[in-house]
């Protein structure tokens, strides 16, 4: 029965006559601040290699599995960033899978002493597979409750490879205040595997907030321009992609080498997600676990998930090194 569900949920997805396409979720998105916004890319003003892994609703047959890898880093003399992320994501034990790579780049300008606008771009190409084990809604039969029955569907194709672009801004005071929008997949391309005008990745709308409080006093003649390692820090962020609406409200701490935080995650309807962060940071590395507990009608059906951080920063010798931390 889970198996049919997940089937049917998956058909619906891919091949109803208006596809609602939404991009996969970590509640600890912006670990890597360029997955909320490209311009954010080259934030730490330093080389930094970053591993996001999501395990969504493992009590199911079919687990929905997220890894992403990536790297970015600040060019300081050119006032530049670029950057590079792989994610594969794995939905209903493998019916549906999805490869994308994104290069970005971004610009700063300077305003004025710690005052920046940041740009940024982002190229992506997306390769999509559907699994042996996809099933639709005509292969189920109801009488006895097991797929059993050939499917009528007539398929274009099972694969998909398309190319996809996004762009994004921010307001930074440093190290104290970001403030940003983003808009993804600008020109819709087209994702289903059936050829149909409204088989479509939907637009994305992304805006954000984070703020930084040093909790150690500023030192040196003109006062220090970085983050001390024990500091708080605060995130809010809506997105909007078609019908779906996913808005995000976080606080944490880095007391080093405790790194704590709770968030509050929600569609704005039915779905409300209580999150809890625990992690260490040593030096140049830092990791993070984070749990969900969905709070839905949908909890019965093992509806939680666990997500891994790993992040490990190379400290290049520049002025004003930023925050490592965006939870």
């Amino acid at each position: 029965m889970k198996r049919f569900f997940i089937g049917i949920l998956m058909s619906v997805c891919a091949f109803s006559m208006s596809t609602f396409a939404q991009d996969y979720s970590l509640t600890s998105h912006n670990t890597m601040p360029f997955a909320l916004n490209p311009s954010l890319a080259g934030a730490a003003n330093s080389i930094r290699f970053g591993l996001n892994y999501r395990q969504h609703w493992p009590a199911l047959d079919n687990k929905f599995h997220t890894l992403r890898a990536s790297y970015d880093q600040n060019f300081y003399k050119q006032m530049c960033s670029a950057g590079f992320a792989y994610t594969y994501d794995n939905k209903g034990g493998g019916a549906y899978q999805e490869h994308e790579f994104d290069l970005l780049y971004s610009h700063t300008i300077r305003l004025k002493e710690h005052y920046f606008i940041r740009l940024g771009v982002q190229a992506t190409l997306f390769a999509c597979f559907m699994g042996d084990n996809f099933e639709f809604e005509d292969m189920y039969n109801p009488h006895y409750r097991r797929v059993e029955n050939p499917t009528a569907e007539n398929l274009t194709n099972d694969s998909r490879t398309y190319v996809d672009f996004s762009a994004g801004g921010s307001f930074v005071i440093e190290n104290l205040l970001t403030v940003g929008a983003a808009v993804y997949h600008i020109g819709e391309p087209k994702n289903g595997f059936l050829d149909k005008q409204d088989n479509v990745l939907e637009r994305k709308l992304t805006v954000h907030v984070s703020y930084f409080k040093d909790l150690q006093s500023q030192n040196g003649l003109f006062g220090r321009a970085d983050l001390s390692n024990n500091y708080l820090f605060a995130n809010v962020y809506y997105q909007m992609q078609e019908q779906f609406q996913n808005f995000y409200a976080g606080v944490g701490l880095l007391y080093s080498p405790l790194l704590i935080g709770a968030a509050f995650k929600s569609d704005l309807a039915d779905l409300h997600t209580p999150s809890f962060m625990a992690g260490l940071q040593f030096g140049s590395f830092q990791f993070s676990y984070v749990y969900d507990l969905f709070t839905s009608y949908a909890k019965k059906n093992g509806s939680w998930s666990h997500e891994i951080n790993l992040i490990y920063i190379i400290r290049k010798h520049e002025k004003y090194p930023c925050p490592v931390v965006y939870w």
